[in-house]
């Protein structure tokens, strides 16, 4: 989409009536999501879209879903428990207003739903997320998430060698090469978005081959490598704002909330 912000919502509008006019319903068809929820994006990730899967990965679906805008309104309303997840077959989807506020934040898990190549599911509305990815992102919240998370990873890891205990920690134990890669893939992804302010999630060859060698590695070849990688994040310059465009991000919320209105009341 192009144009201004009211032409935007105005072909979402008379597209998203064509949708329900028809009875298109937003599910998946493979028993992957509940059939209740007005999904308006989906998509594959974990290791799967990061390039990363191995004949033992699962297969994992997250996605955003809408509530009417009535029961977003109504009394004693949470919108921070609105997550609705499954296990075997492994789905997660937020509902917008919950995911807008941990994206903003730099939630990678959340955030990187709007850098996917693919989508199983993208209405107009979810459409119009990817279509203003670039309002949800800044230099602060990069940079606590991504970088923050792991360097705190690094640092369990770091303390538990000193212990002379294995792991990231107790849970994760026998889990070090993938909480490695996790780990690492962070940082090229935390690099990437601060110097070009956009995020390619499937890494490439030479990227992967890399990350599988760091999982090879021993625990202080991993800290110490981290902490090399880390130091570099002081000297970049980050193409992105300070903050991320909250203005343009409450109008799109609001008009998606009355448009959605309009379909359920």
């Amino acid at each position: 989409m192009s144009g201004s912000l009211a032409d935007d919502l105005q072909q979402v509008r008379e597209m998203q009536e064509a949708v329900y006019a028809c009875g298109i319903q937003s599910t998946l068809y493979n028993d992957s999501s509940p059939s209740d929820l007005d999904i308006i994006l989906a998509g594959v990730v974990g290791s799967t879209a990061y390039g990363l899967n191995t004949k033992n990965s699962d297969l994992d679906i997250k996605g955003i879903y809408l509530l009417p805008t009535s029961k977003v309104l109504s009394i004693g309303f949470d919108i921070d428990h609105t997550t609705v997840d499954h296990t075997d077959p492994d789905w997660s989807y937020s509902e917008i207003g919950k995911f807008m506020k941990l994206a903003i934040k730099g939630n990678p898990t959340l955030l990187e739903l709007l850098f996917l190549d693919n989508y199983t599911i993208l209405t107009p509305i979810g459409k119009m997320l990817v279509d203003n990815r670039d309002a949800f992102l800044s230099t602060k919240a990069i940079m606590n998430s991504y970088r923050g998370y792991a360097f705190a990873q690094a640092k369990k890891l770091n303390n538990r060698t000193e212990q002379g205990l294995e792991g990231y920690d107790s849970s994760l134990k026998n889990r070090f090469a993938k909480n490695t890669r996790h780990t690492f893939r962070l940082l090229m992804q935390a690099r990437q978005l601060l110097e070009t302010g956009t995020l390619s999630v499937k890494v490439t060859p030479e990227q992967r081959e890399y990350l599988f060698a760091m999982g090879e590695k021993t625990a202080d070849e991993v800290v110490n490598e981290f902490m090399r990688q880390d130091a570099e994040f002081d000297n970049i310059i980050s193409c992105l704002p300070d903050k991320p465009d909250i203005d343009k991000l409450n109008r799109i919320l609001y008009d998606i909330r009355m448009l959605n209105k309009d379909i359920w009341l």
